[in-house]
C-alpha cells in the first residue's frame, strides 16, 4: 500500500564523486544505472519515494549541501497527482545527455 513513483534522478560526474557511501548505496538499488563523460542517470519505477523517509531525506540533504544551486544534479518524480505535486522534484541540470526533464501531456482520444 501506498504511494508509488517513477523517480529520474541525473548526477554530473563530479558531484556523484563526492556523494557519501549511503547515498551511491541508494542509488545503487534504482533498476536503470546509465554513465557517460558528463555524469549519470539513474531510474526506478514504481517504488515508495518519501521525503520524509531517512535514506531519501538524507540524499536530497546532501545534494543540497554539496551543490546549493542545484546545477549538477536534476531529480524528477512522477507520481500519481503528478504534474500538481512537483514536491520530489529539484535541481536544475535539464541539460543533461539522456534528456531527463519534467514532461506532461494529456489527450483525449475516441473512435465513433
Amino acid at each position: 500500500m501506498g504511494i508509488r513513483s517513477d523517480i529520474g534522478i541525473a548526477i554530473k560526474e563530479e558531484l556523484f564523486t563526492r556523494l557519501s557511501t549511503e547515498s551511491v548505496k541508494l542509488l545503487d538499488e534504482f533498476e536503470t544505472k546509465l554513465r557517460d563523460e558528463e555524469g549519470r542517470l539513474f531510474h526506478l519505477t514504481d517504488v515508495k519515494w518519501y521525503r520524509h523517509d531517512a535514506d531519501v531525506s538524507a540524499f536530497y540533504k546532501e545534494l543540497y549541501e554539496l551543490d546549493i544551486d542545484g546545477e549538477d544534479y536534476l531529480i524528477v518524480e512522477a507520481c500519481h497527482d503528478y504534474p500538481t505535486n512537483e514536491e520530489g522534484d529539484t535541481g536544475g541540470w535539464v541539460e543533461n545527455p539522456w534528456g531527463l526533464v519534467r514532461n506532461v501531456s494529456v489527450s483525449v482520444e475516441f473512435s465513433e
